[in-house]
């Protein structure tokens, strides 16, 4: 089955409202150090504008060591470490120097689960802490359209139904980190993802559409970096009904702006942060 990657004119929209409730629905994936794909639908973001924003790191075209690649043009990724713990994702949009972005916080995930638990496990044990904590260990109760999902989050008798579900939990999942600030995130018009259906991708090439030359994800490190994170279009449509609109998290700082109703999440998807 082949899925439309996001086009670099998705990003580089100057609504960044508006491209934040586009996202929604839409896939994020990743194939990171040859692990396999792992990814699942977006449910829940964050919209930050830039130099206007008291909320955006690029408030008042502050630029830093650390927020440069938000100055980049729409269609990059940048990638913060936050609170000493967690990465966290951001889609860039808009013009260059603009320093829009969209925080990715929660994603429903479908694609490489089990991996996906592997590097929950793995951070776990890093951490010398092999105990699941609250939030793993809060059993779900289903409903008939995830259990295919929740089926595969079980290990050890744990239902661990929380695993993407927060900005810094799902870079975990997804195997997120600062190695991916700045990289690019989309493809040119030509190019297409071929994936195999199933719960977990393992291969994957891109298809050029202009001479039906196959590239494996292995044949050429340029095609390879793009490749290690990208957002699919899977045609899921969210309608504004089914969009909450709310306060973003975390934001107390930016005084008036830390209640614009700039976060936006699927009305009644559990997978959402909170």
């Amino acid at each position: 089955m082949k899925y439309p990657k996001l086009q670099k004119s998705f990003f580089v929209k100057e609504d960044t409202l508006q491209a934040a409730k586009e996202l929604l629905g839409k896939y994020l994936l990743t194939d990171i150090n040859g692990e396999g794909i792992t990814g699942g639908k977006i449910v829940e973001v964050e919209a930050y504008l830039g130099a206007e924003d008291k909320a955006s790191h690029g408030y008042n075209n502050r630029r830093t060591k650390r927020n440069e690649n938000l100055y980049k043009e729409g269609g990059n990724a940048y990638v913060y470490f936050c609170y000493g713990m967690y990465y966290l994702f951001n889609v860039v949009t808009g013009s260059k120097n603009t320093s829009n972005a969209v925080l990715i916080r929660a994603v429903e995930p479908e694609i490489g689960i089990d991996i996906m638990i592997q590097r929950k496990m793995r951070r776990l044990k890093s951490k010398g802490d092999l105990s699941i904590n609250k939030t793993f260990n809060k059993t779900l109760k289903i409903n008939s359209n995830i259990n295919r999902i929740a089926s595969g989050l079980e290990k050890n008798n744990i239902i661990i139904n929380r695993i993407t579900s927060g900005p810094g939990l799902l870079t975990i999942a997804l195997g997120i980190d600062l190695r991916h600030n700045g990289i690019v995130i989309c493809e040119n018009k030509n190019m297409t993802i071929d994936v195999n259906d199933g719960n977990n991708f393992n291969k994957f090439n891109i298809i050029n559409n202009n001479n039906d030359k196959n590239i494996s994800n292995n044949d050429d490190d340029e095609y390879k970096n793009k490749l290690e994170i990208w957002l699919e279009d899977r045609s899921v449509n969210i309608s504004n009904e089914d969009i909450i609109e709310t306060a973003r998290i975390g934001v107390d700082y930016a005084e008036e702006h830390a209640l614009l109703p700039w976060r936006f999440k699927i009305k009644g998807n559990i997978w959402v942060s909170k």
